[in-house]
């Protein structure tokens, strides 16, 4: 009941906010708190304005979106710990101003620190990312930078804009263990899924997990290595670090490589329909990949063709309704037309207007639960549910504690529930 609450509040505001035909051009603008009030605390005009200023790229229409969506803002505390939880800092910085909003000067002032603070990290980040690159190319590791300051860059022209909090870099899988001691040796230390990792340990890992993330011992930088781009082969077919890539140049001149616009868009649905969209960054991210594209069409069948269709479709429909993404008619009919989808979009914006994001939430039975579902409704077919429940069977921190022989290996599916549930108790336990 809750999540179509929601999603009515959210078509009140697409319907009442409406985008202007062109930059500019006249429109009538209704603000109704009405949508709000059904949903009760979950659709806040906080959030709503946090929507606001994301839309991109910056315009009049943002502007007159943004000051209908600030009228009904009365708790700016809440509003900047929303802009902290959705990780939007830099977007809301850029936009407010612009927008002729008046804030409250400690609002003004922390936003202005966060902004900044985004600024600076991501300048460090961009130049590591160079250096990191060049370290492995010149190893001869195909390299490709996931998201990061290569998105920030490719969507918003500028590096201020996005969060960051890490390094993504996809590798192929057969250099994965080459890669982490080159990282070792450029001063980082591996951090999850655990501190220290034999070289049996390490091929077990690679075998059965996605990614390893390190930390520089000095700096405090995070790196992500990355050998496949999900745990579920189907959802990204043939995606990988051999993927046709696009270079992206950046302000000082230095060129990193990304994957190229179609599977890039691909990659961002699936990887924010993984976490049920719980940060607005992560949509943001993809309208301003797209809003420009002159097919979206195209990167929707491409996605479909990869089996990322479902995610791309979810991400599409809440860009459409949170930020007025210019859909195609018969695109826009399609997605609004399909059940699953429909449902996803549900879910997300539940998510996404929860108290804490999916990847804080709560880590017992029921949190467990949640996220496992909403996975299993990313794909369909019987050969996409068959390789979810492989990828959920064994789980790398079973592999690390329990490194049984390979012929024993069929035993982590029947030992990962009384080991998780193991788990779980020695940590209360140690509570």
């Amino acid at each position: 009941m809750q999540n179509r609450l929601i999603v009515q509040a959210v078509l009140v505001y697409g319907m009442t906010i409406q985008s202007h035909a062109a930059d500019g051009a006249p429109a009538v603008h209704h603000y109704s708190s009405s949508g709000l009030r059904a949903a009760g605390d979950a659709v806040t005009p906080e959030f709503l304005l946090a929507a606001a200023c994301c839309r991109w790229p910056a315009s009049q229409t943002r502007n007159v979106a943004v000051r209908n969506a600030a009228a009904g803002v009365t708790d700016w505390n809440h509003f900047l710990w929303l802009v902290r939880r959705q990780r939007v800092a830099g977007l809301v910085h850029d936009a407010l101003p612009a927008a002729g909003i008046d804030l409250p000067s400690a609002t003004a002032k922390k936003l202005g620190a966060w902004a900044e603070r985004i600024g600076r990290q991501n300048s460090v980040l961009a130049a590591e990312t160079v250096r990191l690159q060049r370290v492995l190319e010149t190893a001869d590791i195909p390299v490709l930078v996931l998201k990061g300051v290569a998105l920030a860059q490719l969507a918003y022209g500028w590096l201020g804009a996005k969060h960051a909090r890490d390094i993504d870099l996809l590798v192929p899988p057969e250099r994965a263990e080459t890669a982490m001691q080159l990282l070792e040796r450029e001063g980082y230390v591996l951090s999850s899924p655990a501190k220290h990792l034999s070289a049996r340990q390490r091929r077990f890992v690679v075998r059965y997990a996605r990614e390893v993330e390190l930390v520089h011992s000095d700096r405090h930088l995070i790196v992500e290595l990355q050998w496949r781009v999900m745990d579920n082969p189907l959802l990204l077919r043939d995606v990988g670090a051999h993927s046709a890539a696009q270079s992206v140049t950046l302000s000082d001149g230095a060129t990193i490589h990304t994957l190229g616009q179609e599977d890039l868009f691909a990659y961002l649905c699936v990887h924010g329909a993984h976490h049920a969209w719980s940060r607005l960054k992560w949509l943001a991210d993809v309208n301003a990949l797209v809003v420009n594209d002159a097919d979206i069409g195209r990167l929707y069948r491409h996605a479909q063709r990869i089996g990322a269709g479902l995610c791309a479709g979810q991400g599409l429909l809440l860009c459409q309704r949170l930020f007025a993404l210019n859909l195609p008619d018969a695109l826009a009919d399609e997605l609004c037309a399909n059940q699953r989808v429909k449902k996803l979009v549900m879910i997300a914006l539940d998510a996404m207007t929860a108290p804490r994001a999916e990847t804080e939430a709560d880590g017992g039975v029921a949190g467990v639960t949640r996220i496992v579902r909403t996975q299993f409704l990313l794909g369909q077919g019987f050969a996409f549910y068959a390789a979810q429940i492989r990828a959920a069977a064994a789980g790398p921190a079973d592999v690390i504690r329990f490194p049984l022989p390979l012929p024993l290996h069929f035993l982590y599916p029947l030992l990962r529930l009384p080991l998780w549930l193991w788990r779980r108790a020695m940590s209360a336990r140690g509570r």
